[in-house]
């Protein structure tokens, strides 16, 4: 027999599907999700839905939000959180230099890195002061194809990587908004076209971002550094000089990544 027998199936089946369910929730912290909501997203059944919610649940990973039917994450989540930042916090590392920078470009800097089939927001800088529709807060976790951040590390993937990503983001961001993909459509052309992620108004009114990654020793590209203005839609020139001036902080940022433990996440 072997010393180290694999896991049966169902169990590392329902193990993938807890993790999912975990994503998801950290998707949208604020307000949390409805069990139907989960299931609908997830494509699972809500019995099974309400059995994973509920072991998870009971470990602390998950919890109700007060005075609602929505579940959300849980205080062990926090705990996981606070033993692993010191490893991966490079938005504590680079908070000087990001806040500079967003001064400097008078726009709201976000420091994001890869998760699976998404992105997850490290640091936000507003250097303009708030603007109200840019609700991705530290923390917050969105497809990759669905913002500029996402999107300047995509591009940098393998091909067949990336249209995989691409089917998977789509199934779920479509169930949300099925007119939005066309804007993805639109910025991932543009975005492929300059090697650098250009959204120019494609997913919101008023809101044009550009992105870059952070490339790890290897070439991987483990983080990215965004730049989003609200207003009146940049021209491709100016955009374009907007991502020669976000090279320069990536490239400062990716010795940084020497004192972490970032890698490569898997699709």
């Amino acid at each position: 027999m072997s010393a180290n027998p694999r896991p049966a199936p169902s169990v590392t089946r329902s193990l993938h599907r807890a993790v999912g369910l975990l994503r998801l929730l950290a998707s949208h912290t604020r307000i949390g999700w409805r069990l139907s909501d989960l299931a609908e997203q997830s494509g699972l059944d809500p019995g099974t839905v309400h059995r994973l919610l509920g072991s998870l649940c009971d470990d602390g990973l998950v919890t109700r939000v007060p005075g609602s039917r929505h579940y959300t994450l849980g205080t062990l989540a926090f705990e996981l959180g606070l033993a692993a930042a010191p490893y991966f916090d490079l938005g504590r590392l680079a908070q000087a230099q990001l806040a500079a920078a967003a001064e400097q470009l008078r726009g709201t800097l976000f420091l994001k890195m890869s998760s699976g089939m998404g992105s997850v927001c490290l640091a936000r800088h507003d250097g303009v002061g708030l603007v109200p529709s840019l609700m991705l807060d530290v923390g917050g976790r969105r497809p990759l194809c669905l913002t500029a951040g996402g999107v300047a590390m995509l591009i940098q993937l393998p091909p067949a990587q990336q249209k995989e990503i691409e089917a998977h983001n789509r199934r779920t961001i479509t169930r949300q908004d099925a007119a939005r993909w066309q804007g993805v459509c639109q910025m991932l052309a543009r975005s492929r076209l300059f090697g650098c992620a250009l959204n120019l108004c494609d997913i919101a009114a008023g809101i044009t971002a550009i992105g870059v990654p952070v490339l790890s020793d290897s070439g991987a590209p483990v983080v990215s550094v965004t730049l989003a203005r609200s207003g009146a839609t940049m021209s491709e020139s100016a955009a374009l000089a907007v991502a020669t001036r976000l090279r320069d902080e990536a490239a400062a940022l990716q010795p940084l990544l020497a004192q972490l433990r970032f890698q490569a996440q898997p699709g």
